[in-house]
């Protein structure tokens, strides 16, 4: 899922700020009006509909952690380090040198809010934890087990599709391919 067009250098946050302002300007008069003369896709449709709502509250999608964090995880199974699973995740993220606090995580239950996350953060990598989290990153339907331990893009953002720390306390020999998924991420983030 590579993006063909290349990214430019960011624009300074004052110049940052006035296209925000513009765009959502442009954007609220299109909503009032109603005056869609472009074709928009419903990605954009769904975006425009719901414009100036919080849209992590939509769709169930939920996250939380920093704006800029080096890493952010999609869960899969929605845990957010809760329970035995959390607390395993908890685990793995200290053996990474990282904890819950400076990690982005969220949920994957709508691919458009989970990848416009993901391109919010601009992580330096993405651990996608669980069948779905994998679908939702990759765009692929193949099985967990034979997507985990490859390095896939994401816009330019390296993504590792592994195990969801549940699948770990059901199995614990899936445990050291997990590890050796995450040391890949730790040497593609500079991480640890």
């Amino acid at each position: 899922m590579t993006d063909p067009t290349p990214i430019s250098a960011p624009p300074s946050a004052g110049d940052l700020l006035d296209i925000v302002q513009d765009l959502s300007q442009y954007l609220d008069f299109q909503k009032k009006t109603g005056a869609f003369r472009l074709d928009l896709s419903p990605e954009t449709l769904d975006i425009l509909s719901s414009w100036g709502q919080n849209f992590s509250a939509r769709a169930g999608f939920r996250s939380q952690g920093p704006a800029s964090a080096a890493v952010v995880l999609v869960d899969g199974q929605d845990i957010f380090f809760t329970g035995e699973a959390g607390q395993l995740l908890i685990k793995i993220l200290a053996a990474m040198n990282l904890s819950p606090d400076t990690v982005s995580i969220c949920n994957a239950p709508d691919p458009v809010l989970v990848q416009r996350h993901v391109r919010s953060v601009r992580p330096r990598v993405v651990i996608a934890l669980g069948e779905q989290a994998a679908r939702v990153m990759t765009g692929s339907k193949t099985p967990l087990a034979a997507l985990r331990g490859q390095v896939f893009d994401f816009q330019g953002i390296p993504v590792m599709p592994t195990f969801h720390p549940k699948q770990l306390v059901a199995d614990p020999a899936l445990k050291r391919p997990v590890w050796e998924d995450l040391q890949q991420v730790m040497k593609l983030g500079g991480i640890g």
